[in-house]
Formats: structure tokens, C-alpha cells, sequence
């Protein structure tokens, strides 16, 4: 749970809107999350997206095959079950707010939310994740929602967007 829960507070932090920072909509905040757990999705997604293709892909520190934790082929393209219980274990730590009263709901930092992610920014072990983070800002951090997802079926049919439903997603 913890590493999860550092996860998430890291991609908020490091791909979210400001002022907060903050992401907007589940379809959203679960599509980035699959970009940050399967590197060689990212890496692929780099190649394709114009303003990224050419460049450097560093921020891939491990074999592309590996998973950082797999997620499901869900309704909506990848997911994972436990983003609630996820959601739930932050909030009740005061580290983020989940705001319904937007549409769509917002995932934001708190304060203490974005200190820990600022401590979590700075170990060694999180680098990895920082630098994919990184590696989504200015691209895919900006695409909605609904163009994340449509970019993972067009990007992976056949790992993700032809996959038969609750299958858990391979590289």
C-alpha cells in the first residue's frame, strides 16, 4: 500500500494542474498511472507523440518488459481495482482531497500531500518514477482523459485495446 500510495502522490505531483497541484478525472489519473507503471508503454508513447519522438528516453530504468505493478483491461482501457482503497488510504492521512463537486472529480494534494511527495521527489529510489513523471509533463500530463485513453487503443490493440475485459495487462 505504502509504495502505491507513494506512486500516485508522486504523479499528482509531478503531472498535475496547478493550482493544487491536482488531476482531473479518474479515466485521466488511471491512464497517466498506466504510463508510470509500464515503462515500455511510455517509452512506445514517446516514439509516436510528435513533440517526443527522437528524444532521449532515459527516464526508461528498466527493461521494458517489466511491469511497476500490473493493472486490469478494464471498460475504459487499463485500471486498477484498488484505486479507491488507494484513494481512501491518502485522504485519510490528510495528503490529498478527492473533490466530486467538479465534474470531473479532482484528485488534489494537500499541503502535507505535497510535502511527502516533495521528500518522495528527492530519494534515490523514487528517481525511476520521478523521471517518468518527467517524461509525461509538457505531453501526455496535458491530454484529457478521453485522448489518453484513445492513444493507449490506438497505441497497443492489441495489449490493451483488444484485450478481453478484466485480463491483466502484459507488455
Amino acid at each position: 500500500m505504502d509504495f502505491h500510495a507513494s506512486r500516485l502522490l508522486l504523479l499528482i505531483h509531478l503531472c498535475g494542474k496547478e493550482p493544487g497541484p491536482y488531476i482531473e478525472g479518474r479515466t485521466k489519473f488511471a491512464k497517466l498511472d498506466f504510463f508510470l507503471r509500464y515503462p515500455g508503454f511510455l517509452e512506445r508513447a514517446h516514439a509516436f507523440l510528435p513533440q517526443t519522438a527522437g528524444q532521449s528516453h532515459a527516464f526508461v530504468a528498466m527493461d521494458a518488459s517489466e511491469v511497476e505493478a500490473p493493472m486490469i483491461r478494464y471498460r475504459y482501457g487499463p485500471w486498477d481495482h484498488r484505486y479507491r482503497q488507494f484513494l481512501f488510504f491518502l485522504t485519510a492521512r490528510n495528503l490529498i482531497t478527492v473533490t466530486v463537486s467538479h465534474k470531473p472529480e479532482r484528485v488534489k494534494l494537500r499541503p502535507a500531500g505535497k510535502a511527502a511527495a516533495a521528500r518522495l521527489a528527492e530519494m534515490e529510489q523514487f528517481r525511476p518514477l520521478v523521471r517518468r513523471c518527467e517524461a509525461m509533463q509538457g505531453n501526455l500530463a496535458l491530454m484529457s482523459g478521453t485522448d489518453l485513453k484513445n492513444l493507449i487503443y490506438d497505441l497497443f490493440p492489441d495489449e490493451v485495446g483488444d484485450a478481453s475485459f478484466h485480463r491483466e495487462i502484459r507488455p
